[in-house]
């Protein structure tokens, strides 16, 4: 089905509706088997059962919609952008013309927080005019849908025509098609348009059948006076349209926006095409009301990443049968809540993916992991030691959060819409004294019991180092195990990524194995894909060093040696066979 030619040819209104509604047909249930066993085997690795809560949740969903990844891609940002007759009202703090002020700055200028919050999670960034009043015929890396320079004022008359409405939803639907073939199952949509939470206040009140004090906010925090006229707007809206709560494109082209019908559109094609959605804010939770109500089935293809600052958003996704992951208080809508529930439903899908990879492919990496652990008795505590650290705690770099305040009002406007995440940056700024907080800040993973030792012994946790070895010694190392002379080069061209000292530690798992040498790294750690060579020798090069860079366990004296005194050669060729599979294969040692 070729919907671009559908589209360019402006079929009447009843072939559209009837292209939506096969669509809809066509759309199948979430496959639950797809992640059953995967759940059972990980509630076996990972006591006690369901302990990652919602992080489990998210990723059994995005299984029973997509299944294993053989590779998984960066997720999609989409922001979706179109203005707003009902602008002409007054109900927004910012002039209509903002809308293609964002856009520009979006594709020109890379900046705003959409673009940092894709770059943030590695996403594919897009942008769609859907309706922009401004003429947008010269920015690049744009898609030009333009249904209408905005919508009509809703307040006086229908926002938009039937026709118009299933066009925008039908764009939406597309996209979603094309990604999929695309390799890309994650979407995350967002959109800039502005009195765009004035149009999904309408939305949520005829949808949720609730009265629209619940669902009117303020948006790009209006005053007090403007809050007010905003909600009478938006009675209005309802009074002269009296849209029908049962028909989503109804709602839509009564009192809605291109934009929300777009990504309305994107969440039917994304459950056509067996990908998952992640709603960012209230705009996205009242597209996904009318993708809901025109696609029933649809529900089961969305996830919410937060709950926002606007009121009507926990109605919405109430009625959508949703719990949001964050609370974040939110008030900008540019996939900013998603992208951050994006990369924690990688990251998860990775974790729990690599807890049932084999003990070879989790211990490989053991040059990439800085595991210190912290002995109880290096610090004597006493009162008098806490006495001291809190009267000598230094107070929080308030210059430094200034600094840091006025970079994030220049990075997303209105200005403190980035809610508990804004708070968060200041407070790191405050604590280690930078405007500019990286994100490559080390982070350690502290676990603290009154009972250190006991805990210690339970899980068979010892402390063991890697002695210092230079590359001469691991050539030295690399040459004893008789390599191929190719393999041999392409390892030694790797050494130079391979300088991570490294604190590694053991478990009953490996008590009796000769995986001894590898560190035990578990659940909370991600292994890369292996797309190429070059990953593949790395993993080698890894496992090498760390057989060959002895170890003390117990009380065992550390030590380095490039003799087979330090693991019988048989055995570390199984160990090297596991880890390259046949592509070298037997010839790591002569019969």
């Amino acid at each position: 089905m070729n919907l671009t030619e559908l589209l360019r040819e402006k079929q009447n209104i009843d072939k559209l509706e009837d292209i939506i509604q096969q669509i809809c047909q066509e759309v199948e249930p979430v496959n639950q088997e797809a992640s059953k066993d995967f759940a059972e085997n990980l509630d076996t690795l990972v006591p006690p059962q369901q302990g990652l809560g919602k992080l489990r949740h998210m990723v059994m969903q995005y299984l029973s919609i997509a299944g294993i990844p053989a590779k998984l891609m960066p997720p999609v940002n989409f922001i979706f952008c179109s203005d707003h007759g009902v602008s002409a009202e007054n109900v927004s703090a910012y002039p209509p013309e903002t809308t293609l002020h964002m856009a520009t700055n979006y594709v020109i200028s890379k900046g705003a927080a959409a673009n940092a919050f894709s770059n943030f999670v590695q996403g594919k960034m897009k942008v769609a005019d859907l309706g922009i009043n401004g003429n947008t015929d010269n920015l690049p890396d744009i898609d030009h849908v333009k249904i209408r320079p905005g919508t009509r004022n809703a307040a006086q008359e229908p926002a938009m025509t039937r026709q118009e409405a299933a066009t925008s939803l039908l764009y939406g639907i597309q996209q979603a098609m094309e990604l999929k073939e695309q390799g890309y199952t994650i979407l995350l949509p967002g959109e800039m348009g502005i009195s765009n939470t004035t149009s999904s206040a309408a939305i949520a009140a005829a949808i949720c059948q609730v009265s629209p004090e619940k669902t009117t906010g303020r948006g790009t925090n209006i005053s007090d006076q403007r809050l007010q006229k905003k909600l009478a707007v938006v009675k209005q809206m309802l009074a002269t349209n009296q849209p029908d709560a049962t028909d989503g494109l109804d709602v839509l082209t009564k009192v809605g926006g291109y934009e929300l019908g777009a990504i309305a559109g994107l969440i039917i094609g994304a459950a056509h095409s067996h990908c998952l959605v992640i709603l960012d804010g209230f705009n996205t939770a009242a597209a996904a009301l009318i993708a809901t109500t025109i696609c029933p089935q649809a529900r089961e293809y969305i996830m919410a990443s937060h709950i926002g600052g606007e009121a009507g958003h926990p109605i919405a996704l109430q009625k959508l049968g949703l719990q949001p992951i964050m609370k974040l208080d939110i008030k900008l809508g540019e996939a900013i809540g998603s992208s951050l529930a994006a990369d924690l439903l990688i990251n998860g899908l990775a974790a729990c993916l690599n807890v049932l990879k084999s003990d070879v492919e989790k211990f490989a990496y053991v040059d990439r992991v800085q595991d210190i652990m912290i002995q109880p008795k290096s610090v004597q505590l006493t009162d008098k030691t806490f006495d001291f650290y809190t009267k000598t705690m230094p107070p929080l770099d308030k210059e430094a959060m200034n600094q840091c305040q006025q970079r994030l009002d220049n990075l997303a406007k209105p200005i403190y819409c980035l809610g508990n995440m804004e708070k968060i940056v200041l407070q790191l700024s405050g604590i280690i004294g930078d405007a500019l907080p990286h994100v490559d800040i080390p982070k350690t993973v502290v676990i603290a019991t009154d009972k250190f030792d006991e805990f210690m012994e339970i899980n068979n946790l010892y402390p063991i180092a890697l002695s210092d070895a230079t590359d001469d010694e691991i050539l030295q190392a690399f040459e004893a195990a008789c390599l191929p002379e190719s393999l041999l080069e392409d390892l030694m061209a790797l050494l130079e990524v391979i300088h991570n000292p490294v604190a590694i530690r053991s478990s009953s798992l490996l008590e009796d194995s000769h995986y001894q040498p590898f560190a035990g790294i578990y659940a909370t750690y991600m292994i890369p894909y292996l797309d190429d060579k070059r990953e593949m020798l790395r993993m080698l090069a890894a496992a090498i060093k760390s057989v060959y860079a002895s170890v003390y366990y117990k009380d065992s004296k550390a030590y380095m040696t490039a003799t087979s005194n330090v693991i019988d050669q048989e055995k570390m060729a199984v160990i090297l066979q596991e880890v390259v599979g046949k592509q070298y294969g037997d010839h790591f040692y002569p019969n």
